[in-house]
């Protein structure tokens, strides 16, 4: 092997590939610092690799049978799509990253020359996908199971309640090592599939070592309650044992007990999985494909409306509320991805995008059938690890019909390498020699020159990443300085960072944004002006770079509500243009027009009841500036809720919602016969309980106990045992143990009620609270700083909003609520 083949760089490309592969939280740690730093020198290592071996090869090594065009046409696509993007240096970010991988491929494709190095290399990513599936489950038993285990069975003890461990809890699936559980069911449908080729191709202790291998892997896969993964793996099986069949010298028998074995294994666990057995039962899936169903269709919109070059890599994260549509409601507020490979390539990248996914689908199957009609008997690879690697790329197919997953280092690298390995398999020895010609003697040295101009371009990017995080760690510091002047040092060397970061990547909208949060949350909590007055123009920064981004917009408000209330109607109104039924939104709206234009105001909290009836019980209204509106808001809301249901009076859910929301208004406002009239009939269990004990009915407390919601209703008619049934209605309702005060709170407020209508309407304790924006740094492609939470306080009836959440339910997706309510936004949105 001529030594240029393997230098160093490619044993550091080899190394970079297998940190990001083992490295717990890979993905998350990709956008902090200094790990952005570390995976980018990783890529840079791979195109220094490919234009060594260009120069030593004095050519450059295509992949051949036509693949080269699909690659091109990609290439094509980065270039064209980065240049037109509405944000252009998020695009060439991305763009540099998906040149980085290409060019990697094509640096394999010069090593591969020979069977046996196909096998070396698919061996040694046996090894690794070993490694990854024995860490996978040592984290995710040692972070994940046994901890939450151990707190349930406390639980238990304490409170008596027994919480069953949950899969719907996206917290408890397999998240390890890369940080989602999607990305850890995504790399193993290219790991169990090569593993499962290599128990075939390999005897002795080998063969069982990659079958272990395989049965731990898709124990792995049962932990992550990927349905995408499992749909991908019972499609690659059901593919790959037909062609086994078709083609192979397997025993015919063998193979079919195989099959339906491994058939077998997949349904057991389908149906022993509560999430994954929802998949065969078509139950409570409804809010995951609502939110696969809205993604695509702002995906779809990107793409359609710039076909020919799509929006640019990373543009969706910045487009995408543009795009959302209004019916959505509050599913699917903010994407990281669009959640479908081919849906993400189109929204990037348009027509270039589509092109090679296609190109790809149709050539490679064709390419194998031909291989495999003139394969040598002396082919160190055996056949059916090459339908291994095909059998992984379906199944890796099916699963990213549902996610987008290629910004993971570890699949990408996978991915390349089985690609570089068929491309290679597939190639004629004929094309062996190097294309050489005049271009690709100067290809290395354009090629330096061109990386050279990237990296003094990122730079400067590098350099804010890194200065931010300093003032993150600064920020950290705040909380536990000791002495006034500690603090200020802290907060001063925050600040100056955030403004340096912000200044060398204006383009950036996160560092104004954490610094314009971060500064307004401080002066709101220590009453400090000053603080605020810096905030407002940094938030201002932040929109201006990200203009279709409702955080920025409804803060903003927020801030600007007791300074220049005219300017937050204007923040509020563009914040209700991009997400309409985001809680809080229309609050804050019409809180802006008080003032302004009171009539409007009134119109604009009756939109936020309608989509957040739960409003109505908050003790905000007894603040003296809502308390003088409360009963006209109450009467125009009873009005519109009537008007509704004259219009959408036909049966269903839609119909249902209106009526149960209606009944409950009233008997809030205490027409217990009206409400009669509408729960009895679309209410439920507890709502017509508690009209019952509203009307003086006594109810069975037994019967109530088992209902859900019950236990809290049960505390009130059992005073004797009424602190144990409040803690095991908190359980029960929050899975959490209860905060001892908020307990004492509600069973003092009680003691000194004489109804359960009157405490529950008057007496029950209250608390403020901020919601947090979960995610927020993720979704903005950085991890350093704290989660930021809205400066909206919200007052809320403790009992209601925690132990009683399905009285009042505000639906997260109810389409047909937000199609009636938007022609009255859009009106309203007119007037301002």
């Amino acid at each position: 092997m001529p030594p240029s083949d393997l230098p160093l760089l490619g044993l550091l490309v080899a190394l970079f590939y297998g940190a990001f592969t083992l490295l717990p939280d890979s993905h998350s740690l990709m956008v902090s610092w200094p790990w952005v730093f570390v995976w980018q020198v990783g890529l840079l290592c791979a195109v220094l690799w490919l234009l060594g071996l260009v120069w030593s090869h004095k050519g450059l090594q295509g992949l051949g049978n036509g693949l080269d065009y699909l690659v091109g046409v990609a290439i094509v696509g980065l270039i064209l799509s980065s240049a037109l993007a509405e944000f252009p240096n998020q695009a060439r970010w991305y763009a540099w990253a998906a040149v980085c991988f290409i060019a990697a491929l094509y640096a394999l494709n010069y090593w591969l020359k020979t069977p046996q190095r196909r096998l070396n290399l698919l061996l040694g990513q046996g090894y690794l996908n070993l490694a990854f599936i024995a860490l996978s489950l040592g984290l995710w038993i040692s972070q994940t199971l046994m901890p939450e285990l151990g707190r349930l069975q406390q639980i238990e003890q304490q409170f008596g309640v027994s919480l069953p461990f949950d899969f719907s809890d996206i917290q408890l699936r397999n998240w390890a090592p890369i940080g989602h559980q999607n990305y850890v069911a995504g790399y193993l449908m290219l790991a169990i599939s090569l593993l499962v080729g290599l128990c075939f191709a390999q005897n002795g202790w080998r063969r069982w070592l990659w079958g272990i291998g395989a049965g731990l892997g898709l124990i792995d896969l049962y932990t992550t309650s990927s349905r995408g993964g499992l749909l991908g793996l019972a499609v690659a099986l059901m593919v790959g044992f037909a062609v086994l069949i078709w083609q192979s010298q397997i025993s015919r028998r063998w193979l079919g007990f195989s099959g339906v074995g491994m058939l077998v294994v997949l349904a057991i666990a389908a149906f022993t999985n509560p999430r994954l057995r929802s998949l065969l039962s078509g139950t409570n899936i409804s809010g995951e494909l609502a939110y696969r169903l809205i993604s695509a269709t702002a995906g779809w919109q990107m793409g359609i409306t710039h076909p020919f070059t799509g929006v640019g890599l990373g543009g969706e994260l910045l487009l995408y509320q543009k795009y959302r549509p209004f019916w959505a409601g509050r599913e699917a507020e903010m994407l990281y991805q669009l959640h479908s490979t081919p849906i993400q390539l189109w929204a990037n990248l348009g027509i270039w995008g589509i092109l090679p996914m296609l190109g790809a689908i149709v050539f490679l199957p064709y390419l194998a059938l031909r291989w495999q009609k003139s394969t040598p008997k002396d082919d160190a690879l055996n056949p059916i690890l090459i339908g291994s690697l095909l059998a992984g790329l379906l199944a890796y197919s099916v699963q990213s019909l549902t996610d987008y997953q290629l910004d993971n280092v570890c699949i990408s690298g996978t991915l390349v390498i089985f690609l570089a390995v068929l491309a290679s398999q597939f190639r004629p020895v004929s094309h062996l020699t190097p294309h050489t010609s005049h271009l690709t003697l100067f290809l290395p040295i354009t090629g330096l020159s061109i990386v050279a101009a990237i990296a003094l371009s990122l730079i400067p990017i590098h350099r804010a990443w890194m200065l931010s995080s300093q003032g993150f760690i600064a920020l950290s510091q705040l909380e536990d300085a000791k002495t006034p002047r500690e603090r200020q040092d802290s907060l001063n060397t925050f600040e100056q960072n955030l403004t340096q970061a912000q200044t060398l990547a204006p383009w950036e909208p996160y560092y104004a944004y954490q610094l314009g949060w971060t500064l307004g949350d401080l002066g709101l909590r220590t009453g400090d002006r000053s603080l605020v007055d810096r905030a407002i123009p940094q938030l201002i920064k932040g929109n201006q770079a990200a203009p279709y981004q409702e955080f920025g917009q409804t803060n903003l408000g927020w801030l600007l509500l007791d300074r220049d209330a005219k300017s937050a109607v204007q923040a509020f109104g563009r914040s209700a243009q991009l997400v309409p039924a985001k809680r809080g939104i229309f609050y804050g709206l019409g809180f802006g027009l008080l003032g302004l234009k009171p009539e409007l105001a009134n119109e604009a909290i009756v939109l936020e009841l309608l989509r957040d009836p739960i409003l109505i019980t908050s003790p905000v209204w007894k603040t003296p500036q809502l308390q003088p509106i409360y009963t006209q808001v109450l009467k125009q809301l009873e009005t519109e809720y009537n008007a509704l249901l004259q219009k959408h009076s036909q049966p269903g859910i839609f119909n249902t919602h209106l009526h149960n929301s209606r009944g409950l208004l009233y008997w809030w406002t205490g027409n217990l016969a009206a409400a009669r009239s509408d729960l009895q009939t679309h209410g439920n269990d507890l709502s017509r309980t508690i009209l019952d004990l509203a009307e003086g009915k006594p109810g069975d407390a037994q019967k109530i106990q088992n209902m859900k919601g019950g236990l809290m209703i049960a505390a009130w008619l059992n005073p004797t045992q009424r602190s144990g049934l409040l803690q095991k209605a908190w359980v029960t309702e929050n899975r959490a143990a209860p905060p001892p005060e908020v307990i004492q709170q509600l069973a003092d407020s009680m003691a000194k009620s004489t109804s359960f209508d009157q405490w529950l309407k008057q007496n029950a304790p209250s608390r403020e609270v901020r919601r947090s924006r979960q995610g927020f740094n993720v979704l903005s492609r950085h991890v350093d700083g704290p989660i930021p939470q809205d400066f909206l306080t919200v007052i809320e009836n403790i009992a209601l909003n925690n132990l009683l959440k399905e009285l009042l339910p505000s639906p997260i997706y109810l389409p047909e609520l937000d199609w009636v309510l938007q022609s009255d936004r859009e009106a309203l949105l007119k007037q301002l």
